[in-house]
């Protein structure tokens, strides 16, 4: 037998390395799995089967979730069911308008306020809106065709004027009534001229309804109007145009041809718009636009690919929501994906109530779907 002795073992460099690297890359998939893992489950979604009829035209206000069902107004409070409420006329309803304070619906001429006797109108309404002490209901003249809006106080009692549309059709009106303010916006439309013309207008009720205008768009149609404490953002067919709510003056205004707004949020350094295409064929990608509450809007833009066709998405504290019809998908601001739910129930409606919680519908049935953290 041979014995050496004062000898070192030899080490192989190259195969100590290799194995090192093996060891490093086995290490990494084994936390990446498991970092998958408990990211998935650090956020999972809760279901409540709800008293609710599937497939409506829901509102949301406050706590509740609102619609129309045959001749009643349905009001789901969403924390506690026991509060929900029903009005009921004689006639089925045509329409109705909610806000934390004020709730009225119509049918006919016939308007309703909440605790008070129906009021009969002249004319047909067309449209009924509800801010924080008052409750506007759009009329139109059975015989002239004219349009007219009469504003009520929370007590139903008229004011004096109306507010008249000689040559102008309403197409869309509500309340703002965020920053205490009391404002009514109105959009018409002139169809006396060659080519429609549209005109937005503000009725300010801290102030007596003031009015201001704002100019007319010949090339495009205004569809919606958002509000921040300092601006006035008119979304249009064409552009995003914001005017300083002081002086009514224009700031800038932004492009989005082809896409229509869904949602928009407010943060300390932007004011952000979730959009949509128009067109039909491309249903699986969202945007998510910021821009700066300056004279230059400092424009950025983010494109969300879900995969899928895109039920419904919207704006939140943390980040973005978007519920497709087997997945519920959360984005940063920055674009990140943290986190992708399957959906234990296939979605037809999605409607955000809160932060934390929306309505989903599928089929006849519907859900309360909460995110627990």
């Amino acid at each position: 037998m041979i014995k050496y002795v004062g000898m070192k073992p030899r080490i192989n460099i190259a195969r100590l390395l290799l194995f090192g690297a093996v060891a490093l890359i086995l290490f990494g998939g084994v936390f990446a799995l498991f970092y998958f893992m408990f990211r998935q489950r650090d956020t999972s979604l809760e279901y409540e089967r709800a008293a609710i009829e599937a497939n409506m035209d829901y509102t949301v206000s406050g706590d509740y979730l609102s619609y129309a069902s045959d001749q009643a107004l349905i009001q789901f409070h969403v924390n506690d069911v026991k509060k929900s409420t029903a009005i009921e006329l004689k006639a089925p309803i045509d329409g109705y308008g909610v806000s934390n304070s004020i709730t009225a619906v119509y049918s006919g001429s016939t308007l309703q306020l909440r605790n008070f006797d129906p009021l009969p109108l002249n004319g047909t309404i067309r449209g009924v809106a509800c801010g924080r002490n008052y409750c506007a209901a759009l009329r139109t003249n059975e015989v002239s065709g004219l349009d007219s809006i009469v504003v009520f106080t929370a007590a139903a009692q008229p004011l004096e004027s109306t507010i008249d549309f000689s040559e102008s059709k309403v197409v869309n009106f509500g309340f703002e009534t965020s920053f205490n303010r009391e404002l009514l916006w109105v959009i018409c439309v002139n169809t006396q001229a060659s080519l429609p013309v549209t005109t937005v207008r503000l009725y300010d009720f801290n102030n007596g309804g003031a009015m201001s205008y704002y100019p007319s768009f010949y090339d495009q149609s205004i569809e919606k109007v958002f509000f921040t404490e300092e601006s006035v953002f008119l979304i249009g067919t064409e552009d995003i145009i914001r005017y300083s709510l002081d002086s009514s003056r224009e700031r800038y205004r932004v492009g989005i041809y082809g896409k229509e707004v869904l949602d928009m949020a407010t943060s300390a350094t932007a004011v952000r718009f979730l959009l949509k295409p128009r067109s039909s064929g491309n249903e699986h990608t969202v945007y998510m636009l910021s821009l700066a509450e300056a004279d230059s809007p400092s424009t950025t833009m983010l494109s969300l690919y879900s995969g899928e066709n895109i039920v419904n998405a919207f704006l939140q504290d943390d980040g973005i929501r978007i519920v497709t019809r087997t997945r519920l998908i959360s984005y940063t601001y920055a674009g990140r994906n943290s986190s992708d739910l399957e959906l234990l129930y296939p979605a037809d409606q999605a409607i955000e109530l809160s932060e934390k919680t929306f309505l989903l519908v599928s089929g006849e049935d519907c859900y309360l779907a909460e995110r627990k953290s």
